[in-house]
């Protein structure tokens, strides 16, 4: 189900896990820039290619660096193995140096 449709169909539900994510990626002990690349290193882990892109642009946002995203899909790769970043042609764009795609 689509955020969008749960946001139609279950409008209590989708406000509740957007408030769980306004609260926790807040910036606290870890800055929002670590959390969003923790969240990026997961998404790669459950290989969900929405989730991977939404918190790329954000880690970018957050003044993440082609090398801390390629840093934390690292991460990703230690723990769940090689198939962690072979799944989705995403992960190549996030992490090339082809500065057109940026």
């Amino acid at each position: 189900m689509s955020l969008a449709l749960l946001a139609k169909q279950r409008p209590p539900v989708a406000r509740a896990l957007y408030k769980l994510k306004n609260e926790v990626f807040k910036s606290g002990a870890l800055t929002v820039k670590e959390k969003e690349l923790i969240a990026v290193a997961l998404s790669c882990f459950i290989r969900c290619e929405t989730c991977l892109q939404f918190h790329a642009d954000r880690a970018k946002e957050a003044g993440a660096t082609k090398d801390d995203l390629r840093e934390a899909m690292d991460v990703a790769l230690y723990l769940g193995g090689p198939s962690v970043l072979i799944w989705s042609p995403i992960i190549d764009e996030i992490v090339s140096d082809d500065e057109s795609e940026e």
